[in-house]
């Protein structure tokens, strides 16, 4: 059987060549560059199973993952698909975390060589403003998105459905050199956040982790794809990014 082979090298040249011009010469604690995870790429449609598919899409996304870390980025890998699992699947809970189970074994085949504290995961509840009362609670992933051998996690905080999720790491312990990225401002929102507000969601994460495990962030992207118009008018989301920075300093000082 003929396997998935990786074709788009000519292209991440060029989207990495663009972000170097960009960034000039910052290094990969300043700069990410997102790609897809292997649950994100499409369907099976030839392969005898789902474990086999998975594994073909990782080992062809090995290559895009080392061409960001051979570029100098951070890898940022982005798996909606892992949340969207414990929310939305169908089957039993232990049909749920074996689907979710193999997203992230997939991933972690697709990172094999990579060091860990290059990789960040993020994972979210989608991009729209809807009521999101069927959402996961982060407690029912915690323990399969750990598996992932990531060196930090995003994930969403600032919606007022998930705020209150900090308290999940009052029981669950992070790996060794794990950072937590929790999302303190809201990408479906038009509310531009006070900067006291996000430094209260920092402080809490930093009381509980340790505040050297900690490291602010939002909830997702702005816009779920880069063809789609931006949900969030741009002017919001850079004054969304102003009280980020002032609530990040706000945090820092309290925390001293």
């Amino acid at each position: 059987m003929r396997r998935q082979s990786y074709i788009g090298h000519r292209q991440i040249a060029a989207d990495l060549a663009a972000l170097r011009a960009a960034v000039g010469d910052a290094g990969p604690d300043e700069v990410f560059a997102c790609a897809v995870a292997p649950s994100g790429v499409g369907d099976n449609q030839y392969y005898r199973s789902e474990d086999d598919y998975l594994d073909a899409v990782a080992d062809a996304l090995h290559t895009e993952y080392q061409a960001i870390i051979d570029a100098g980025f951070t890898l940022q890998i982005d798996d909606p698909f892992l949340t969207e699992e414990f929310s939305y699947g169908a089957g039993s809970v232990a049909e749920k975390l074996e689907n979710a189970r193999l997203y992230a074994d997939s991933i972690n085949r697709s990172l094999a060589g990579i060091p860990r504290d290059r990789v960040r995961l993020h994972t979210c509840y989608g991009i729209n403003e809807g009521p999101r009362v069927h959402d996961a609670p982060l407690s029912d992933l915690i323990e399969t998105l750990l598996t992932i051998q990531a060196g930090a996690f995003s994930f969403e905080a600032a919606n007022p459905r998930h705020e209150h999720s900090y308290h999940v790491f009052e029981k669950v312990r992070l790996p060794p050199e794990v950072v937590l990225l929790p999302g303190v401002i809201s990408h479906a929102t038009s509310i531009v956040e006070h900067p006291d507000t996000i430094a209260d969601r920092i402080v809490r994460f930093a009381e509980v982790v340790g505040r050297e495990n900690v490291v602010a962030s939002a909830d997702c992207g702005f816009s779920s794809q880069a063809t789609y118009t931006p949900e969030i008018h741009p002017k919001i989301v850079w004054a969304k990014f102003e009280a980020l920075a002032e609530g990040a300093r706000r945090a820092t000082a309290r925390l001293a």
